[in-house]
């Protein structure tokens, strides 16, 4: 077994796992996803793009790819159009027929690297304005995480119910002291520090001190 292929059942599994998870996911975050904050990546938007630079470069018709694929032409065109939103069993007839890679049919072999500023991102408040979360990095299947930056104003606290779609939170404490409350645990974490927790248990974040907190959050889903 190739390393390239356990890297497509790999990318396989997590994509899978997006379109299995994706009602709960919606369910666990619906009140951020309801304010028009949260924007869940969908892994097929860009498989319509390169298919059809696949496509090209080869210099191949529609009738040739879908007799390559196993795809009908008017399946592939809508696909390359945006019209269509092709199942995980479509896509793995295209990938395998076309002899390419599951992530490079959904582009996340791309080398488009831009910096983000923290700053510029609209932030979710909670817990009466003092927990101020930064979506960096949105859920992405491909991936398997999300990535918060979160600020924690004086007084806060904020009870997180279990995430039952996910698996690991993993915390870096960059300033001040972080109080964590996981089940019946609690743990005072100063900067610079950090901690793994299984996120389906209950947990707390609080700061009960006079100065911000500011940590990172990465939840493995």
């Amino acid at each position: 077994m190739t390393a390239s292929y356990l890297c497509d059942i790999l990318s396989l599994k997590y994509v899978i796992a997006y379109f299995v998870q994706y009602n709960e996911f919606n369910y666990s975050h619906r009140h951020i996803i309801k304010r028009g904050w949260y924007k869940l990546m969908d892994p097929t938007s860009n498989i319509g793009t390169v298919l059809k630079k696949v496509r090209v470069e080869r210099g191949l018709t529609l009738e040739d790819t879908s007799n390559l694929t196993g795809v009908s032409k008017a399946m592939l065109g809508q696909i390359e159009r945006g019209e269509s939103n092709p199942t995980i069993s479509i896509l793995w007839k295209i990938s395998t027929g076309l002899r390419i890679s599951f992530s490079e049919l959904l582009g996340s072999e791309a080398n488009n690297y831009e910096p983000i500023s923290i700053d510029a991102i609209e932030p979710l408040n909670e817990s009466d304005g003092k927990m101020i979360l930064y979506n960096v990095f949105p859920f992405n299947p491909i991936s398997g995480f999300e990535y918060f930056y979160i600020k924690l104003l004086p007084g806060a606290r904020h009870v997180s119910p279990p995430h039952q779609n996910s698996t690991d939170e993993h915390i870096v404490v960059t300033k001040g002291t972080l109080v964590l409350t996981v089940e019946n645990q609690t743990f005072e974490l100063a900067s610079p520090s950090a901690i793994m927790f299984k996120s389906n248990k209950n947990h707390t974040y609080s700061n009960p001190y006079d100065t911000e907190v500011i940590f990172q959050n990465i939840v493995k889903y």
